[in-house]
């Protein structure tokens, strides 16, 4: 065999290899990922995208390097744990991850270590298209829009998951007053609106609310803890209005009916309120976009014919 031969030879067996390994990395992936997924859906999460999985461990490095450095900066100042430069940035994000169910399994230090790693990236695509345009300016907008970024992703998915909680609110609300009008004590009805919202996002709330029931925390406690959760105001007024007839033993019945006709009143004049928006909200892509296209249909072969005279 001459040196063509064996070359030949060892190109094969390079190139078999490599998809060898190449199909077995993609299975150990596919199989991950599928672990992975049917755990985030038992827990009631979406499962990790494949971005997550890329961005999660350089963000997690940028939050650990940047509280290494809060730290190093506190004591030099002499700055104690409740003055540190990250506690109020990281209650912040943990109030809205905790808001948003963390998404992606996203904790607080992650989170800011994307709005560090957004920051840089946007620097960086800046600066490389500064060297190519000569425009100083777009350096500081691609940082800008790479540090919100993580910002706005983060208030989408609060925002999303609010509007799921409020659609579901009035049958909820509805189900718990019938419920407890007929009889059952707030527990037994809870657990039946758990067990008829299904996986929603409300049932996984008031599920977390029930359990702190069960295992020994005051009914006003849990409640508590579920607005502070979900963080939306026509659940906060509910839930106040539960606990101060707890506290003032009065029947939940009546209460529950009046909170449902408050909510059903809320969400009318918020049905209002859009449908005025609607005619401001589309005016923008009707000036720029079938305005434009109108006029060409109109006036395009009138200027075409007088072109060709």
């Amino acid at each position: 065999m001459g040196d063509s031969g064996l070359l030949d030879v060892l190109v094969a067996l390079a190139a078999g290899g490599s998809t060898a390994c190449f199909a077995w990395l993609a299975f150990r992936a596919v199989e991950v990922a599928r672990s992975e997924a049917i755990r985030f859906r038992t827990l009631g999460r979406p499962a990790t995208s494949l971005a997550f999985k890329i961005i999660r461990p350089m963000a997690r490095a940028v939050g650990f390097l940047a509280g290494r450095i809060s730290a190093r900066l506190e004591m030099a100042t002499g700055r104690g744990a409740e003055q540190s430069f990250l506690l109020r940035p990281r209650i912040w994000a943990e109030k809205r991850l905790r808001s948003a169910a963390h998404p992606q399994g996203v904790t607080a230090d992650e989170f800011l270590g994307m709005i560090g790693l957004g920051g840089l990236f946007g620097t960086l695509v800046g600066a490389l298209v500064n060297l190519r345009l000569g425009f100083g300016p777009i350096v500081l907008l691609l940082a800008a829009f790479g540090f919100y970024w993580p910002l706005l992703w983060l208030r989408g998915q609060v925002r999303r998951r609010q509007d799921e909680i409020r659609r579901g609110l009035p049958y909820a609300l509805d189900l718990l007053t019938l419920s407890v009008e007929a009889g059952l004590d707030f527990t037994q009805a809870l657990d039946r609106i758990v067990r008829k919202l299904g996986s929603s996002p409300l049932a996984t709330e008031l599920g977390l609310t029930l359990r702190d029931i069960q295992l020994g925390r005051t009914r006003a406690q849990a409640l508590r803890e579920l607005s502070h959760r979900v963080d939306l105001p026509e659940l906060n007024s509910i839930v106040s209005a539960l606990i101060q007839a707890d506290e003032l033993g009065t029947s939940l019945g009546p209460i529950l009916r009046v909170q449902s006709d408050q909510l059903r009143i809320r969400r009318s004049q918020n049905a209002e309120k859009q449908a005025m928006e609607a005619p401001v909200k589309i005016l923008l892509p009707l000036v720029l976009f079938i305005f434009p296209t109108i006029f060409i249909m109109i006036f395009g072969p009138i200027a075409i014919k007088l072109l060709r005279r």
